[in-house]
């Protein structure tokens, strides 16, 4: 058997990993850590299930390869995994502390089986597909349980799995030894029954008032034979009950939450509005599904504008948030009256002059002003959303308003401060100070990047920056 060499360079990874070996050590040794030195097996156990959760919840933003290149996914992905790994380290260190093993003898164990349990690629068993790994792996790993003593094919099953994924691994246990309906047929058919049953158990308890508890036992255990023919059905058409039901509370998050925003851009909370209002803005919700929008983001004369014109030229829609304010300033429209009423001009020079001198003047305007740009920006998505899959939303404040977060990804465009100021001089004429205050209020990039999915740079030429905007629309398919 020849032996291929692994990608990367051994010496620099294992000294990196040594060194991190080597934190953790520290970190439960005399003149460690406190906290560290006095976790247990048992009071990790909260947090390693905690942090495999985190990883899952990345693990359900990555749809395809192309998304680890998204700045903040990739961060997201690597620190949570590290997080695990943690885990791993510290539950190894402490039974190296008692003598038991440590982390080398759990890679070792693990280095074992993974070979043992792959003969088709150690070995010379060939086979030329997934399902047959699968078979091959199965065969491996039966004969290394029956050295073993099992009572039952489920004993294998943990039972602290959540109970969705462990209904999943009872089915595929008793599956594989022929515990199963022939057809669909079958299971349909018990779905059916299920359904009725638990059908029935819910009017009588709605009815009841006597002997409530009993029928309260009774439904229940009518509503988890239903949900386990349903994990049933789901195994049988390879189907993922716990993705399924994730999936769907994570849509009811995301509308329920934009929901409850368009109630506050209203000065209204779900209690105070009606089931009507509600389910208005559920059904915004609905639609914005069917359209990813992006929004672009940076500081003034950062170059949002012309990464904004790059993507109408792509004939790719923008909304424009900076526009969608200058219209509120015009008589008639909602911002009106309350900006007149508070600063006495509706000019954005002086509104400029004004908010950049007081912060508390800003403070006010914002509070006009950001409800109202979110309403009428909402129109506009749900507008496009007919007719386009990508929309673009330009908006200096998204990290500020925190709206960055109800979108599907962010796009931050960083450039050099300085710049900033000389192109904010150049662009219209204001007063130096004035330009430096303006910029050095913004939000700094460094923190805008933190929340960044794509980040381009505009230190150089427009053009430069034009490039990215094209290279970044065709690796992420915006544009056909």
């Amino acid at each position: 058997m020849t032996k291929t060499q692994p990608p990367f360079s051994n010496t620099i990874n294992a000294e990196t990993l040594l060194e991190l070996i080597e934190t953790i050590h520290r970190l439960r040794a005399p003149g460690g850590c406190p906290w560290d030195q006095a976790q247990t097996h048992q009071s990790l156990r909260q947090y390693l299930i905690e942090e495999s959760f985190e990883v899952i919840d990345v693990i359900d933003q990555i749809q395809s390869s192309q998304d680890l290149k998204k700045e903040k996914l990739k961060n997201s992905f690597q620190e949570e995994l590290g997080d695990v790994f943690m885990q791993v380290l510290l539950h190894s260190e402490m039974a190296r502390e008692v003598g038991a093993f440590d982390i080398f003898g759990v890679a070792r164990s693990l280095n074992q089986k993974l070979i043992s349990r792959h003969p088709h690629v150690f070995g010379d068993i060939q086979v030329n597909s997934a399902d047959q790994a699968i078979q091959s792996w199965e065969k491996q790993k039966a004969k290394e349980k029956a050295k073993k003593l099992e009572e039952s094919v489920l004993d294998g099953v943990p039972k602290g799995l959540p109970i969705l994924q462990r209904s999943s691994r009872v089915i595929e246990k008793v599956t594989r030894v022929g515990f199963q309906w022939n057809d669909m047929d079958g299971p349909i058919s018990k779905l059916e029954e299920e359904l009725e049953e638990f059908k029935k158990e819910i009017l009588l308890l709605q009815a009841e008032s006597e002997k409530r508890e009993e029928l309260r036992e009774k439904t229940e255990s009518e509503l988890g034979d239903l949900l386990f023919t349903i994990c049933n059905l789901a195994y049988l058409n390879q189907l993922n009950p716990e993705n399924a039901l994730r999936g769907t509370i994570q849509r009811f998050e995301r509308r329920f939450r934009h929901v409850e925003k368009r109630l506050k851009s209203l000065g209204k909370k779900p209690e105070d509005s009606t089931l009507d209002e509600m389910n208005n803005y559920w059904d915004e919700a609905k639609k914005l599904e069917k359209v990813q929008i992006w929004g672009i983001t940076g500081g003034i004369a950062s170059g949002k504008t012309t990464v904004a014109e790059q993507l109408r030229e792509l004939g790719l829609p923008v909304v424009d948030a900076d526009l969608i304010a200058h219209e509120l300033l015009h008589e008639g429209q909602e911002g009106f009256t309350a900006i007149m009423s508070r600063f006495g001009t509706v000019n954005r020079d002086a509104l400029r002059e004004i908010v950049f001198n007081d912060n508390e003047a800003r403070k006010d305007l914002e509070a006009i002003l950001h409800p109202l740009i979110y309403r009428k920006s909402i129109e506009k998505f749900i507008e496009l959303a007919a007719h386009h899959r990508v929309i673009f939303y330009e908006a200096a404040l998204l990290i500020e308003s925190g709206r960055y977060s109800d979108l599907n990804g962010l796009i931050v465009i960083e450039s050099d401060p300085h710049l900033q100021i000389e192109r904010t001089i150049k662009r219209k004429p204001i007063d130096p100070a004035l330009a430096r205050k303006i910029i050095e209020s913004q939000v700094p990039d460094t923190e805008r990047v933190k929340h960044a999915d794509f980040i381009l740079k505009n230190d150089y030429s427009l053009d430069h920056l034009k490039r990215q905007v094209i290279d970044l629309a065709k690796n992420s398919n915006w544009i056909d």
